[in-house]
């Protein structure tokens, strides 16, 4: 049993330490997400072993001549020199997206982890007491700080720990989120041009003689740059003054972190204005008198007459839809209310409704579709409902998520106090640097209301 636990750790080991190489190199911030959150199992199974092979020892500890026994003991202080560092190599891999390295439990019971000194019990508990009482243990905080160079402020106040991190990273999409959740997230360096092609990949025939990657991308054409946008989360300290436990406490401030950035992405994925320092807005975009990127053929208008008509659905907007996009399992936007009045009301030429409603069997939520394609709802301060917006305005969204935008962003919160005279009252502002722009406009149909004089 012992030379099984002994083999097991090993490979589990080498399993890690190849994961982490991965996570070095890539250059995919989902791939990062996943290999983080593989990490941390695998953290936890070799945590598991050593403790079962542990245990065994300890039993078999009265035989002193069991010579496997004391290379058992040798291997097992060895190990847990290595496990010290992690990773033979000395690689953190939170310092590649702060993914957060998962603590252990030493002899006294209480959590550690020498490799991410923001995931430690102390650091954690120091956080929650700078939160709940704005004290600031300097000797145990760590501080944002940025090169002007990059455009970013130098001072960005605490760090919050990768415990908060990594579960506002795995959080972030659960909730409110419909348009956020499905748009493509990267983690690149701000202030550089990125070729629109280069978030995709295509097949091309080469020959013996061809250098594949000089060969220049037909058909997608542009650029996009992200900047360095900082933006705020404000939290009143008495929210969280009450919550004695830190897990507790780490529980809640990511629950209020999570909800107020994922409805803030949601609405400036739509109407966010560059001007004021937020993403780019695909109706702010569109709603250009010159220069939009957004394609005017995509536009789609439908009166109350035609919005009602199912052939006009199919000559108007889904006739036109190239095949490629097809492929790709376009969604539409709306909000609730005009899926509920205008979509559901309508019928096909033998009396038969054009949409489709199911429920999720996990989780109860409603899941609706139309011709065959997923209805995402948004907030009515998001987009108009059909039947009140006026001449002009937008009601709904055909698109293709992942293709058509993207938000930058290494997902690091810092934290910073100051007291609001006007409330009376410490306010605690949860700092984030990130960046939202169109990718490829032509995977996005805008539908606009018009009214006939």
């Amino acid at each position: 049993m012992k030379n099984y636990f002994k083999k097991l750790i090993q490979r589990k080991k080498e399993e890690l330490k190849e994961k982490e190489e991965r996570m070095k190199n890539s250059q995919d911030i989902n791939e990062v997400r996943s290999l983080g959150e593989t990490l941390i199992t695998l953290r936890d199974e070799i945590t598991d072993a050593e403790e079962q092979l542990k245990k065994l020892d300890e039993n078999n500890n009265d035989d002193s001549n069991d010579e496997e026994g004391k290379d058992e003991g040798n291997n097992r202080s060895n190990n847990n020199v290595a496990n010290e560092g992690r990773s033979a190599n000395g690689f953190d891999p939170n310092a590649t997206l702060n993914v957060v390295g998962q603590a252990r439990m030493n002899s006294r019971g209480q959590e550690e982890n020498s490799d991410d000194p923001r995931a430690t019990m102390e650091y954690r508990s120091a956080f929650m007491n700078y939160i709940q009482r704005g004290e600031i243990n300097r000797d145990v905080l760590q501080f944002e700080e940025r090169a002007d160079a990059t455009g970013t402020s130098s001072d960005l106040g605490v760090l919050i720990p990768t415990t908060i991190i990594q579960k506002i990273i795995t959080d972030v999409e659960k909730v409110y989120g419909q348009l956020y959740s499905r748009v493509l997230k990267t983690n690149l360096q701000g202030g550089v041009k990125y070729s629109i092609g280069s978030f995709g990949a295509t097949f091309k025939r080469i020959t013996e003689t061809t250098t594949s990657d000089r060969q220049k991308a037909e058909g997608v054409k542009g650029s996009v740059e992200f900047s360095y946008k900082i933006g705020e989360i404000r939290i009143a300290r008495t929210l969280l003054q009450t919550v004695l436990s830190v897990p507790v406490f780490e529980e809640k401030f990511a629950e209020v972190i999570v909800k107020a950035y994922v409805q803030a992405m949601d609405k400036e994925i739509m109407n966010g204005v560059d001007s004021d320092n937020q993403c780019v807005g695909i109706l702010t975009e569109a709603k250009k008198t010159s220069g939009s990127r957004i394609l005017t053929s995509n536009i789609i208008e439908f009166t109350e007459t035609e919005i009602a008509d199912w052939k006009k659905w199919q000559e108007k907007l889904f006739a036109k839809i190239p095949l490629a996009m097809r492929g790709l399992n376009p969604e539409f936007v709306m909000t609730s209310n005009t899926y509920e009045s205008n979509i559901k009301t309508l019928a096909d030429d033998n009396n038969r409704p054009v949409y489709n409603e199911t429920y999720n069997p996990v989780d109860g939520a409603e899941i609706s579709k139309f011709k065959g394609k997923n209805v995402v709802f948004v907030e009515e301060d998001v987009l108009k409902n059909f039947n009140d917006a006026t001449n002009g305005e937008y009601f709904g969204m055909y698109w293709v998520p992942e293709e058509a935008y993207a938000i930058n962003s290494n997902m690091e919160f810092t934290v910073v106090d100051y007291f609001d005279h006007d409330k009376n009252q410490y306010i605690k502002k949860a700092l984030v640097i990130n960046d939202g722009k169109i990718l490829d406009p032509k995977y996005i149909y805008l539908l606009k209301k018009v009214v006939k004089a």
